[in-house]
């Protein structure tokens, strides 16, 4: 008899405890709302006498979901559009246009990627500062490449510049892996939406020139792809 007692009075406080908890999860949001974000990029290469030559400008839209599992707490997901551009300098070789001589030089040569990418980071915000709010979000994000393209000059040790454009999608990484650190602050126009301006670093954590060989010294092409963006978005 004690056991059955003891059984039940377990069975109903699983209930209530149950019951608290699906009322708590109920009064906390999921937030969704989209964003457009300009980005500068740049290459970091490690291949020897490989360099970065310059940030270039670049764009992001994307689909928000913020999951709240606190008060002010939450996982932040989604999935975005990233189109991202840099720029390497090096030496190497080509075939002279219309011809079968191979020639020694200098290379620029400007990447465009584009990704679909899907992050997963912790946003951690503060209290309600009359209508503004401010928040703070860390994590890593996957990119999917969806397109690889690359345009050069090629200066010759000796002679005239010619420009040439490839299709490098072999040549790269289909995965680009990334942390992903921001901050920012919202402002509440209402109970539930919400406009949002922020900073965000995405720092990749792999090779995207993953297959590419240098054609005059037989090196593997490593690089990272780096980039800063400004974030606005809305949120219903």
């Amino acid at each position: 008899m004690r056991t059955c007692r003891v059984f039940l009075i377990s069975i109903i406080l699983c209930m209530l405890s149950f019951q608290g908890i699906a009322q708590t999860i109920a009064k906390l949001p999921v937030k969704l709302g989209l964003r457009v974000a300009p980005n500068i990029a740049w290459m970091n290469p490690s291949t020897r006498d490989y360099s970065c030559d310059g940030a270039k400008l670049g764009a992001t839209i994307g689909f928000i979901s913020d999951i709240y599992f606190a008060e002010r707490y939450a996982f932040s997901t989604g999935f975005n559009f990233s189109f991202l551009n840099g720029k390497l300098s090096y030496p190497d070789s080509r075939l002279k246009p219309n011809d079968t001589t191979i020639l020694s030089g200098e290379v620029n040569r400007k990447y465009n990627f584009i990704y679909i990418e899907i992050p997963l980071m912790i946003k951690m915000q503060s209290k309600e500062f009359g209508r503004f709010s401010f928040f703070g979000q860390i994590g890593f994000g996957t990119g999917f490449r969806l397109k690889a393209t690359a345009k050069e000059t090629f200066q010759p040790d000796t002679g005239d510049p010619f420009d040439q454009q490839y299709d490098i999608n072999q040549a790269t990484a289909l995965i680009r892996e990334s942390l992903l650190i921001g901050l920012g602050f919202e402002y509440h126009l209402d109970l539930s939406s919400r406009i949002f301006f922020g900073l965000s670093y995405s720092n990749a954590l792999n090779n995207v020139l993953n297959g590419g060989v240098n054609s005059k010294s037989k090196l593997n092409e490593k690089s990272s792809l780096n980039y800063v963006e400004l974030n606005l978005g809305f949120l219903f």
